[in-house]
């Protein structure tokens, strides 16, 4: 029989093989425990913080969805990616992308002060890579689209690369999820989301997931999940299937309108250079179309102005006077939103790794969400154009 396809997965996944009553909506088990028929045989739920009905549906969902063995859901995204990197021990190393979600950059040096060797590439190429892993590693963790950069790597390549050298690959798919893009597929080991995102979509839910290619990586996670006691709640993991459940329609809908704003802005006077991996002149085009199905409703834009400060001064500009774009930190829900990496979501990068790699002083990042792109157009333009007596000053 062929497979469904990933819409149909999303609409009618996530049901209970369990559930005597056929309920076409995923239950929520808002409960700690479960009665056991034998105190001397557990039955198969015992205890929420190791299972739980809910969470059991939403992950196997979430496996199907990426091709995995098992995905393992988190209280946060962060959550999520401190299980990965706490597989690398004391003394062993991480290569890791250039271009990374601030939070995961503090993780990084954080894992480093404890006795983990942590590198960061220059760039995102795969020749850059393999310079970095003529040296033993035992991860690589990589973001491709990256965060806030849009950069691509060829995460085919990239397996390649790190299994040859003996070492894990782990890719952030935050900006795509399994809708657009599937790491496992192209060969890597773990993958990782913040749901609180895209996968849940409406701001209103907290969660990560670990989707693990291989049985053996995914019973590690899982033990050290149940030891720790990180696992998501059953009501937030209720929130995100009920979220999961239109992710297709929601970013068919939001990528739809990035493109137009990316293009526009690509043109637009005040604008010095567009991220955005569904133009044209992006250095990675070609390659995400090959490895993705879309390039998703993140994208950020660089303002041109004069020196460093009058860009970062603009932008802040441009940001405070956006009305429909909400000013938040994070990205891939139904609303629009608008930020300033540099002050935000990457504020918490340490100083020294900061120097190493420094972003555009005047970089804005933009996540489009489904409001009719027309006002979100006009709400972008009006915030450019009062801008630009600031800079004629």
């Amino acid at each position: 029989m062929k497979l469904p396809h990933i819409d149909t997965l999303l609409a009618r996944g996530g049901a209970l093989a369990e559930d005597p009553f056929r309920a076409t909506a995923v239950p929520l088990y808002q409960t700690a425990t479960f009665a056991q028929d034998d105190p001397e045989a557990f039955g198969a739920f015992d205890y929420t913080r190791t299972d739980n009905p809910t969470r059991k549906a939403v992950e196997e969902q979430l496996a199907g969805l990426e091709g995995a063995h098992a995905a393992l859901l988190y209280s946060s995204g962060m959550a999520g990616v401190a299980a990965c990197l706490r597989l690398v021990a004391p003394g062993e190393r991480i290569v890791a992308g250039a271009d990374l979600y601030g939070g995961t950059q503090r993780l990084l040096a954080r894992l480093a002060a404890t006795g983990r060797e942590v590198e960061l590439l220059t760039d995102s190429s795969v020749a850059e890579l393999g310079r970095a892993l003529q040296r033993p590693a035992r991860l690589v963790w990589l973001e491709s689209p990256s965060n806030p950069l849009l950069e691509v790597t060829d995460l085919a390549a990239a397996a390649r690369a790190a299994h040859a050298s003996g070492a894990w690959l782990a890719v952030d798919g935050t900006a795509t999820s399994p809708y657009l893009q599937r790491p496992l597929a192209l060969g890597a080991d773990l993958v990782v989301h913040s749901a609180t995102k895209l996968l849940a979509g409406h701001g209103d839910v907290t969660a990560g997931v670990v989707a693990a290619r291989a049985p053996e990586l995914a019973a590690e996670l899982a033990t050290a999940r149940n030891a720790e006691g990180n696992a998501l709640a059953p009501f937030e993991a209720w929130l995100l299937q009920r979220g999961l459940r239109t992710l297709g329609l929601r970013l068919d809908r939001a990528q739809a309108s990035a493109r137009t704003l990316a293009e526009r802005l690509s043109r637009h006077p005040h604008v010095r250079r567009v991220f955005y991996p569904g133009l044209a002149e992006h250095p990675g085009a070609a390659l995400h179309a090959a490895q993705a199905r879309g390039p998703g409703q993140l994208l950020s834009f660089e303002l041109a102005a004069g020196t460093p400060a009058a860009q970062r001064a603009l932008a802040a500009e441009v940001v405070r006077r956006t009305r429909l774009f909400s000013t938040a930190v994070s990205f891939g829900a139904v609303a629009s939103s608008i930020s300033l990496p540099a002050c935000m979501s990457h504020a918490s990068i340490p100083a020294a790794w900061r120097a190493r790699r420094p972003l555009p002083p005047g970089l804005v990042r933009v996540s489009v969400g489904i409001e009719d792109v027309e006002d979100l157009w006009r709400d972008m333009s009006l915030a450019l154009t009062a801008v630009q007596p600031c800079a004629a000053r």
